[in-house]
This record gives structure tokens, C-alpha cells and sequence, in this order.
């Protein structure tokens, strides 16, 4: 083989190894398009899940994607949440215990095959009436009454609304509220504290 065919052919060579880089490179243009949509209604309770759909083109929905959620609240307070979704597309995120009015934005990225998009809605959540075994009794309750509840709220939980185990947060407690198993406790520099009263377990519930 003479120089002149060598030559020719490590020119082939480069040529077809940056054709095969300017490809690799190229975005790729037949991505599918995405839509979010919300399924929860406008006004909400802090019991209620927030439902977020995602789908393609078709309207077929995308499983096990995950979807940024971003709640800000009147002022301008940003809480950040994700989600994943299910084998129809929807993405659960649970009840949110915060009430007030929010602005909800939802984010899917995109990835090799689909586009990225967003939705936002303006939402409200707003508190629930609650029973509280303990706290709520009544001053008009006969003493063998408050006795049968005291003693059914203590074979049913190891803790109670007037008697939590001990908080690490310095700051002063501003509030307590009972949903069901569990004791919501705020305290004044905004933290919130989840008791549940069957263990005595605390968990963070953020800031309000």
C-alpha cells in the first residue's frame, strides 16, 4: 500500500470518528412532550393528598417519573416536596399540615426520551375540625363520662394531647392540635413537631 492510499484512509478514519461526535452531540429532536395537571380541587383540607398527574402526547400516563413540587406561601415562604409516579402517572403527595394559601409549582425535568414541563395552581388548604380525646372534653361532661374516656384514650395510646414526652426546641410552644394517632406541637420560631401518641415518636413537620 502506497503513502498516498495510507493517507486517504487515516482521513477517512478522523472524518468518520467526528461525524460519529457531531451525532453523539446533536440534541435529539424527537423528544415527546409532557403535560402536568393537577387533580385536586382549588380549596383542600390538611387531611387531603395533593394529586399531580404527568403524561405524554397521547395523554398516557408516565410511570415512575418524579415531579418537584414547590409550595409558597402569602409570604413568599418556599417549601419544596417531590413526588413519584404511580402505575397511571399520578404522583401522591401527602396531606400537607400547613393551612393557608399557596401557589403550587410542579416540575418534571425531562430526560433522553421525554421534554420537561411544569404547571402551577393556586391553591388553599385549610384546617379540619378535630375531636380531641383529652383536650377538647367537655367542662359540661358528668366525672363518669371524662373517667370512660380517660381510660379508653389510655388503653389506646401510650401518650395524650396534655401529656407529650419532651421537646429538644428552646423556643416556647405557641400550639398543639390532634389528628388522629399524631399531635401536631408548633413552637415560636415557626418549627413543627409530630408526636405520634401510640410510641411517643417525634418527627418533623418543618416550618410553618
Amino acid at each position: 500500500m502506497d503513502k498516498n492510499k495510507i493517507i486517504i484512509l487515516a482521513l477517512i478514519v478522523i472524518i468518520a470518528a467526528l461525524l460519529v461526535g457531531l451525532v453523539a452531540m446533536m440534541p435529539n429532536t424527537n423528544k415527546q412532550n409532557t403535560k402536568l395537571t393537577f387533580e385536586s380541587n382549588s380549596t383542600i383540607t390538611v387531611e387531603d393528598s395533593l394529586k399531580i398527574k404527568l403524561t405524554d402526547d397521547n395523554g398516557t400516563g408516565l410511570v415512575n417519573k418524579e415531579v418537584n413540587i414547590t409550595f409558597i406561601d402569602d409570604k413568599n415562604r418556599s417549601d419544596f416536596r417531590s413526588v413519584v409516579t404511580d402505575d397511571k402517572g399520578v404522583g401522591t403527595l401527602e396531606p400537607y399540615e400547613n393551612a393557608g394559601n399557596y401557589t403550587i409549582t410542579a416540575n418534571y425535568g425531562g430526560n433522553e426520551v421525554y421534554n420537561g414541563c411544569n404547571a402551577t395552581k393556586k391553591i388553599t388548604i385549610e384546617e379540619v375540625a378535630v375531636e380531641e380525646q383529652v383536650a377538647q372534653q367537655s367542662t359540661q361532661s358528668s366525672q363518669s363520662s371524662q373517667s370512660s374516656q380517660a381510660s379508653s384514650s389510655s388503653s389506646e395510646y401510650k401518650y395524650s394531647i396534655d401529656n407529650l414526652p419532651p421537646s429538644n426546641d428552646p423556643y416556647p410552644e405557641t400550639g398543639r392540635r390532634q389528628y388522629g394517632d399524631y399531635v401536631y406541637q408548633d413552637y415560636e420560631d415557626g418549627y413543627r413537631s409530630i408526636v405520634d401518641l401510640r410510641t411517643g415518636e417525634r418527627t418533623s413537620g418543618g416550618f410553618r
